[in-house]
């Protein structure tokens, strides 16, 4: 059984905030890699790193998430702009911005 650090886990695996954090690069990557595809555009050595920090000393939760895009080499610059916008439109960062709301219960059997 994989145990999380704060109880006791040794760090062998991914924490579940790391898969979360995680999905946000990805999906913004899918939406550049479909953007590349449409126009024909090399792909190898598009890049994107995510960066977190916390915003707030008092609220962890509090994050500033900062993606840095590498794009391949020979990538048109007059396309630098929209590769952003495409990137805008992960539909992580569009339903992590509107503050979902959460509901947890209990289903009987």
């Amino acid at each position: 059984m994989i145990k999380s650090v704060a109880v006791g886990g040794k760090a062998e695996q991914p924490e579940p905030f790391d898969y979360f954090l995680a999905s946000m690069p990805l999906c913004a990557a899918f939406y550049m890699r479909k953007f590349c595809q449409q126009r024909y555009i090399y792909t190898d050595g598009l890049k994107v790193v995510q960066n977190n920090e916390n915003i707030s000393e008092d609220d962890n939760y509090n994050k500033k998430m900062t993606l840095e895009v590498t794009l391949p080499v020979g990538f048109p610059k007059k396309y630098n702009k929209a590769i952003l916008a495409a990137a805008n439109t992960s539909t992580v960062k569009k339903v992590t911005q509107a503050l979902p709301e959460f509901e947890i219960s209990i289903t009987e059997t």
